[in-house]
């Protein structure tokens, strides 16, 4: 077994990693990063304008148990060195003021855990105007925003064809809409190219115009020298110290050879999505915290939620070029996402355009289960088709979890991850809401022939490592420190109290930004 020291040791080479790796590096500090997926160092060779070839590559296949019936697939993640980045579609909204203090606001639905955030949206701001600076966010200010947000970057897209019937249909209904905020070059930004509008995002972005971490911040760092990243490489556990206050060591294992490796640091981080955080800790349980890290008061993995999700298409009487196009959020409208009512209806929806999605969006969602003849006939409509999708607030409870079981264990031997995810009758509600608003839009967009996937699938897990200023209802404090451990940090969305109803990686990049600077400013705290 090999042995390492490093002043930080991060798990997890995606969104939220990145960005640690990225200003400690600048810091001076020498960070070793720890990725279980491959490194495709060359963008422009290795990724493909092909849906099958990467879903097997970038997306994350690991398969869990699963129990409550919310969680309905294999995770929405993506896996490799840029981690989530190199699949995402890259929208880019900033939380709302009101996701801050949401049960302040509006209480806390029976059967849920909503608790505020431990700080409100003006302390984020500034992190948000860092964080589109680096991702090279293209959009404007809308009418949904602080007004005391900075604009972006780079200027908004302008519609596509489906967007402005889109808009037409929306503008009948009284339904304001803009171009939705994305991470991806409108015009050439830091050496990165514009978008081309080749329609395969969610496979890679050959010219670097969508922000991957891979590119846009770690290549940056490696040129430091102080940064080392050991792709194909699986943490097992967790070391704490004889006084249990700290993590000294990362044992790992490289998937390459199989030779085991013992990593030690002043500083840990754990970044690798929020469904393998809670059972990498869980899974290093020992003597002095026998049921996981940091889990004294059993919060490690609870309060599991996510964005139940729809998917609609419109087939209209045009050619409107479907395959065209970055793949979300040409036009959003967020009319729908702080709606209450007198049942207790809290939250909402975000509703966006999808463009260049791919075949594979007929085949999979409001058509799936179409074969043969049929689905043949309906794939004909594919460039008159107007697809939409929409993300529906998701409810923590803390009967939502993640586990590990005591029995199975996955190929590597490492006892398997269990979900447990019932969807709340806030979130069915809600799920009820946008289905409908979806097959209006569309039907006022003028299209003839409307489907909506009535079932919902989810987006963009959360909320395992949720932070919060009491032990007792939060695994991590407001900056992502693990309860009793001194140095063992949490990034990603796994830290969310709620996670609002708009795509979560521009807050998650903006909390990693906060934390590398509270934890370059309280070094003497963790030692």
């Amino acid at each position: 077994m090999s042995h390492s020291q490093w002043d930080m040791i991060i798990v997890g080479a995606g969104a939220s990693g990145s960005v640690f790796a990225h200003e400690m590096t600048r810091s001076g500090f020498k960070v070793l990063m720890l990725e279980q997926g491959k490194h495709y160092k060359n963008h422009n060779e290795d990724f493909k304008e092909n849906e099958l070839d990467w879903l097997e590559r970038v997306w994350d296949n690991s398969q869990y148990q699963t129990s409550g019936g919310g969680f309905t697939g294999a995770p929405n993640f993506g896996i490799g060195v840029g981690g989530g980045t190199l699949v995402w579609t890259a929208l880019t909204p900033r939380f709302f003021d009101r996701d801050f203090q949401l049960r302040s606001l509006y209480g806390q639905p029976a059967g849920t855990s909503v608790e505020d955030w431990p700080f409100k949206l003006k302390n984020l701001e500034p992190f948000y105007d860092r964080a589109e600076k680096q991702m090279g966010v293209s959009g404007g200010v809308t009418l949904w925003d602080s007004p005391t947000r900075t604009p972006p970057p780079n200027p908004a897209f302008g519609y596509y064809r489906s967007s402005v019937l889109l808009q037409r249909g929306m503008q009948k209904m009284g339904i304001q809409s803009a171009p939705g905020p994305v991470a991806i070059n409108s015009k050439k930004y830091r050496k990165r190219d514009q978008c081309v509008h080749c329609g395969f995002c969610r496979s890679g972005c050959r010219i670097d115009a969508k922000y991957q971490s891979d590119n846009a911040l770690l290549n940056h760092s490696l040129k430091t020298g102080n940064l080392k990243i050991h792709s194909q490489a699986l943490v097992t556990k967790l070391e704490t110290s004889r006084r249990h206050n700290r993590v000294t060591a990362v044992r790992y294992r490289d998937l390459a050879t199989g030779v085991e490796h013992r990593a030690k640091a002043k500083i840990v981080v754990v970044a690798n999505n929020p469904i393998e955080i809670p059972r990498l800790l869980l899974n290093s349980a020992n003597h002095h915290f026998p049921t996981g890290l940091g889990n004294h008061h059993d919060q490690v993995g609870r309060n599991f939620f996510a964005h139940p999700s729809t998917i609609g298409v419109g087939v209209m009487n045009e050619c409107v070029n479907a395959s065209i196009g970055f793949n979300m959020g040409n036009i959003v409208t967020f009319d729908f996402c702080e709606t209450a009512d007198a049942d207790q209806q809290i939250g909402g929806f975000s509703f966006l355009s999808m463009n260049g999605a791919g075949a594979g969006v007929l085949a999979v969602d409001p058509y799936r289960d179409l074969w043969g003849a049929p689905l043949k006939s309906t794939l004909k409509n594919y460039n008159k088709s107007i697809f939409t999708i929409a993300f529906c607030e998701g409810m923590p409870v803390p009967e939502n979890r993640i586990s590990v079981s005591k029995v199975d264990h996955d190929k590597n031997g490492v006892p398997v991850a269990k979900i447990h995810y019932q969807l709340h009758q806030n979130d069915q509600r809600i799920f009820a809401d946008a289905v409908e608003t979806s097959k209006r839009v569309l039907r006022s967009a003028g299209a003839q022939e409307v489907h909506v996937l009535d079932t919902p699938f989810e987006s963009h897990a959360a909320g395992t490592m949720r932070m919060g200023t009491h032990p007792k209802n939060s695994a991590t404090n407001a900056y992502g420190k693990v309860h009793g451990l001194r140095n063992l940090f949490v990034g990603g969305a796994a830290l969310f109290p709620s996670g609002s109803s708009v795509n979560p990686t521009l807050t998650l990049h903006a909390l990693a930004l906060r934390t590398t600077e509270h934890i370059k400013r309280h070094l003497h705290d963790m030692d």
